[in-house]
């Protein structure tokens, strides 16, 4: 592949081969996470379907033998609040609060085996086969929701949110040890990552594309589980040859740290060790990875919540197309973090732009709240966009400089632990205030207020309070350890070891 000479990839850093598979595992992500995107819708709707609902949440009402007497829009005008629920784990709720319980429940799970996980790839010289492992399971998921429909919702729902979550989470932790290795010094970081969020944003936007008109040509219409069964079947034709074309260009890696004796026993030691020398010694790091998970529970929420409010608060009926909307604006949104932080750096311009997300969390929750505001939503799908399209290459850039040689996917897990774990706290808070009917009519806009906090406590962390220098200080003596590509296909270039 050749290299662009102007723009994000002339950097470097994309003269390496595995910089290159890097941005080829990315587009894999983006177009497995658009297809949640209508797969959420689809099964939002199954399960208000399976207990008498309309979309919306309004009650159809039923004759004597049984039959609907009221089409779907019918429903709608008549506008009886729905009291069907659906038993999850012997708690009976209504499909709104469900959907967002069951999510919370398979993050918990898979925040408490990311740690365990990462301690002991570190010391594996099988990093490589365990990222495309993971990877593969995160595929293998999607393609068995091809299969989803009203009768095995609940089923699909659990796969997705566990085991298909756990693949992707896993995968994340893999990678991140490889991007430390592949992208050195500032500038060729803040390259890699807003490469490769462009990269993963230009996957969804073409997925999005692709199943809207491959929707439209095949007849679907408003049918959202055709087009959820139709994005997921291009989900997986799409990946499967992506996946090896990626594989390839990775190479595999040694064991940094020599172990003796059991790697799994070594690992839950070395976890110990890390927690309290993270406690005991380098806490600017430590307190980096809770504003990173804090401003990764807020992203990920962001579009978990985002379509449930657009839909019940707003009457919208089908989201998707304004998640779909954020997600093309993330990449000018990219495009200007790159040039912003190549000159004020990393940190200052990942607080600007945490900062904006809680004021457009705040603005979405305070003003936009009125039935059919199709305006109000279009414009924060915009200010989304533009934000969270900056987000992950500036919070992955700092972490890149932040992590120890030797120690990557361990302390990815370590951050997989606390974001997946405060990541429940948003969509627990929205649950309650919607099942309790907290302030009345406003429960959905109470529940929106979680994220506000969110963002705003990651922006004092990350930002504000962030001694950068310091934190940086405690890696410098640890690099020596870290492994260099010695590029095995392709435009490979070979960099000795630090």
């Amino acid at each position: 592949m050749g290299i662009c000479s102007t723009g994000v990839l002339s950097s470097p850093v994309f003269e390496k081969t595995e910089a290159w598979g890097y941005l080829w595992v990315l587009l894999i992500r983006g177009v497995g996470w658009t297809t949640w995107v209508f797969l959420q819708v689809a099964i939002l709707k199954y399960s208000n379907n399976s207990v008498g609902c309309s979309t919306k949440g309004y009650e159809m009402l039923w004759n004597a033998t049984m039959n609907r007497t009221q089409t779907e829009d019918e429903a709608n005008v008549f506008e009886i609040d729905c009291t069907g629920e659906v038993s999850f784990m012997g708690k009976m709720m209504t499909p709104s609060t469900a959907i967002p319980f069951t999510t919370s429940i398979g993050v918990l799970a898979v925040a408490l085996i990311s740690p365990i996980f990462g301690a002991v790839i570190d010391r594996t010289s099988k990093r490589k086969l365990w990222t495309f492992v993971s990877l593969g399971v995160f595929i293998f998921v999607n393609a068995l929701q091809i299969f989803t429909t009203p009768d095995n919702w609940v089923l699909m729902l659990a796969l997705q949110n566990f085991l298909a979550r756990l693949g992707f989470a896993l995968h994340v932790a893999c990678v991140a040890a490889y991007c430390t290795e592949i992208a050195e010094g500032e500038q060729e970081i803040i390259a890699l990552q807003s490469a490769g969020r462009i990269a993963e944003t230009g996957a969804m936007v073409g997925t999005l594309f692709t199943t809207i008109i491959g929707s439209t040509v095949m007849g679907f219409g408003k049918d959202v589980g055709s087009t959820a069964t139709f994005s997921q079947a291009f989900a997986t034709v799409i990946s499967i040859p992506i996946f090896f074309y990626a594989m390839v260009r990775f190479e595999e890696r040694p064991a940094l740290n020599k172990t003796e004796g059991s790697i799994f026993t070594a690992g839950f030691k070395q976890l110990f060790n890390t927690g309290y020398l993270l406690y005991k010694e380098n806490t600017y790091v430590l307190q980096y990875l809770f504003g990173l998970a804090f401003c990764d529970g807020g992203n990920s929420n962001v579009f978990v919540l985002f379509p449930i409010y657009a839909m019940l608060q707003n009457g919208l009926e089908n989201p998707a197309v304004f998640t779909g909307l954020a997600m093309i604006v993330c990449i000018p949104g990219a495009l200007l973090t790159k040039k912003i932080a190549t000159k004020i750096g990393i940190r200052r311009q990942l607080g600007n732009i945490l900062f904006s997300n809680s004021v457009i969390c705040a603005l979405l929750a305070g003003a936009i709240y009125q039935d059919g505001n199709f305006l109000g939503v279009l414009l924060v799908a915009l200010g989304f966009g533009l934000t969270i399209g900056g987000t992950y290459p500036m919070q992955k850039g700092m972490y890149m400089r932040l992590i120890p040689a030797g120690q990557e996917v361990e302390y990815q897990g370590l951050y997989n632990f606390f974001s997946l774990l405060l990541q429940t706290l948003p969509l627990t808070w929205f649950v309650y205030c919607e099942d309790e009917n907290v302030g009345g009519e406003n429960s959905m806009r109470i529940g929106m207020l979680g994220l506000v906090l969110f963002f705003f406590i990651a922006f004092l962390l990350m930002s504000l309070f962030m001694n950068e220098q310091a934190a940086v200080a405690k890696v410098e003596a640890t690099l020596y350890k870290r492994v260099r590509g010695t590029g095995i296909v392709g435009t490979g270039k070979q960099v000795a070891p630090i």
